[in-house]
């Protein structure tokens, strides 16, 4: 029968069980160290660096309570963010070729949609024409066929 490989897991518990009392002893002769002088608490960095996180992260609070008591609050009349937006579409079918808008939910990928004019599902999102030559004008991306 073949032995089972022991997990890691118990591999790092069986090391730190046998490191420990010699940690215990450091410890102990560090806090004793420390009793004498204080000034020698920040020798070690691990305890600077704990000490630095601790503080950014207060800090990082701090601003951000900061930031949200001095805010303004919204106007009475504000009502809920909206949740919808308007897609510029362009019939893609070479007889129709119509731009139309459709309103749908923030991340709307399902084109093409049907086109109003034609009745054909051949509607693909527009992008703006970025020519010098048209302005505000609303063209299908160069990557559609």
């Amino acid at each position: 029968m073949a032995q089972e490989k022991p997990s890691k897991l118990s591999e790092w518990g069986d090391a730190i069980r046998a490191h420990a009392p010699e940690v215990r002893r450091a410890a102990g002769v560090w806090v004793g160290r420390v009793r004498e002088e204080p000034l020698l608490l920040w020798e070690p960095p691990a305890v600077r660096y704990a000490v630095y996180v601790v503080g950014a992260i207060v800090a990082v609070w701090l601003i951000n309570f900061a930031i949200h008591a001095f805010a303004p609050p919204l106007p009475v009349a504000a009502g809920p963010g909206a949740t919808t937006a308007d897609f510029h579409v362009i019939c893609s079918n070479p007889a129709c070729g119509k731009h139309f808008v459709v309103h749908r939910k923030f991340g709307f990928r399902g084109f093409p949609v049907a086109c109003p004019f034609c009745k054909q599902k051949t509607g693909l999102r527009a992008v703006p024409c970025t020519a010098d030559t048209c302005t505000q004008q609303w063209v299908l991306p160069s990557d559609v066929p």
